[in-house]
């Protein structure tokens, strides 16, 4: 951990928003760990402190007796409290990729490494509802924190405070950790309508004889229905295609000066759409933007390449 100067340590930031971000598992210690009065614990103060007042004023040892009992009961909850903290570990997990207007889902886990048990901890962000927990010694629990996405490009986890009021709910103790995590936002899919560009071999049909014919391939939207093996449909052998030697299958480019759009994030809805469709419909498609270009291929590792870079497109 390191060392903070002295402007960094008094930093009034520091109580609510934490450190600096870390890729590393966060280990809550002394450093890290805040508590103070909640309201109840304020009015118990404000109630120790007459009563105090009335002991002295009339010379009362019981009344001593029960305000200093009191007092060092609420204080034990203060170091008890400390300790439901101190030692936890935060980690980060797994973040899948969404697309913009989506809630992205941030995973993060929680190690008590040790033979403690952590009772009543709530973990929360800004704006969101705290999610309560126990953990038992020697145990790790994965929560999910929900963050919605407004629009594309890299998503980083807000700030996330660990806090508790055990054991007695006059002191309240927390703890704002940074982790650097980032979720991956796609642009949000324009709404499907507009057809595909024109594919290139697309109606540059060669003519073929029984001579050529080298097998069967699945059907793919486009192909022609000349070529469909109507014998095996009728059969229930599902629906092929004949496929011929010299023949090149048709190709789908998407490029980015052929897509319509009122301004870059429109064009860029637009392309993510047309990816999405060629992907869920098999086709071999392409992606072209200035400054990118991806061959056409399919399958899931290309249909995330076009997507990434359609995330992170620079206008």
């Amino acid at each position: 951990m390191a060392a903070l100067t002295l402007r960094e340590r008094f930093d009034p930031r520091r109580f609510l928003m934490g450190e600096k971000a870390l890729v590393g598992p966060v280990v809550l210690s002394h450093r890290r760990i805040f508590i103070l009065p909640n309201l109840r614990g304020l009015g118990l103060a404000l109630l120790l402190s007459i009563q105090l007042l009335v002991a002295i004023n009339y010379n009362n040892n019981l009344s001593f007796i029960l305000t200093f009992l009191l007092a060092s009961i609420a204080l034990l909850g203060l170091f008890y409290g400390f300790r439901n903290l101190a030692a936890l570990r935060i980690r980060a997990g797994r973040v899948e990729p969404t697309f913009a207007g989506d809630t992205a889902s941030f995973e993060i886990y929680l190690d008590n490494p040790t033979p403690l048990h952590r009772i009543a901890l709530q973990i929360t962000k800004k704006d969101a509802v705290p999610v309560l927990l126990n953990i038992a010694p020697a145990v790790s629990i994965p929560v999910r924190l929900p963050v919605k996405t407004k629009r594309r490009g890299w998503l980083y986890l807000p700030t996330v405070t660990v806090s508790s009021t055990f054991p007695l709910g006059l002191f309240r103790a927390w703890s704002p950790v940074n982790l650097q995590v980032r979720a991956l936002v796609y642009p949000k899919p324009a709404g499907s309508g507009l057809p595909f560009p024109e594919r290139l071999g697309q109606g540059e049909h060669k003519r073929q004889n029984a001579d050529d014919f080298r097998g069967f391939q699945n059907y793919q939207p486009g192909d022609a229905l000349r070529r469909i093996y109507w014998k095996g449909v009728a059969k229930g052998q599902g629906v092929r295609v004949k496929e011929y030697h010299g023949e090149d299958r048709s190709e789908l480019h998407l490029r980015w000066m052929q897509t319509p759009g009122f301004d870059a994030e429109a064009r860029l809805s637009q392309l993510c759409r047309w990816v999405i469709d060629a992907e869920q419909s098999g086709l071999h498609y392409g992606l072209e933007l200035p400054g990118t270009h991806i061959a056409p291929a399919t399958g899931a590792n290309h249909f995330r390449r076009c997507l990434e870079a359609l995330a992170l497109f620079a206008t």
